[in-house]
């Protein structure tokens, strides 16, 4: 575990290609302690994702349209330090060259430069009826190029 918490360090260091996506922290994202509740991390990534993609020009909503779903395959996430009520997160998103069907999404959440999280996500994409379905190349090709890269 520690090993590969310091393989998504090194590799948020050296990432140069990645969307930015800045959230700041609500009451409601919080327990009643005013540290953010660990599964409201995932909810961030997610809209980091999702603001990536509609920096290309589309959404998934688009995709819906024509049939293609994208959908979580796994996820490992590290908790490495709490947010607190008011901050002002940073999530930041790579993109690692897609395959045939699915995708990969390096994903980290910072406070002012600290990473607190790191996420490895593994998307997929399917038909309405949940049969794996090719990746969209055009949809690839824009991620890897404006994403990816490293």
């Amino acid at each position: 575990m520690l090993l590969h918490t310091c393989k998504l360090i090194y590799l948020v260091i050296r990432m140069t290609n990645y969307h930015s996506f800045p959230i700041r922290v609500y009451i409601e994202d919080t327990d009643a302690g005013g540290i953010v509740y660990h599964s409201n991390y995932l909810k961030f990534a997610e809209r980091g994702r999702t603001e990536a993609y509609r920096t290309l020009g589309g959404s998934l909503a688009e995709l819906q349209k024509k049939g293609i779903f994208t959908v979580v395959r796994s996820c490992d996430v590290n908790f490495l330090a709490p947010a607190r009520l008011n901050d002002v997160l940073e999530v930041r998103t790579h993109f690692k060259k897609p395959g045939r069907v699915k995708f990969q999404a390096s994903q980290v959440i910072l406070r002012e430069g600290k990473i607190l999280t790191t996420f490895e996500v593994v998307l997929a994409c399917i038909n309405s009826e949940g049969k794996p379905l090719r990746l969209d190349a055009g949809f690839a090709d824009k991620l890897w190029t404006q994403f990816g890269g490293n």
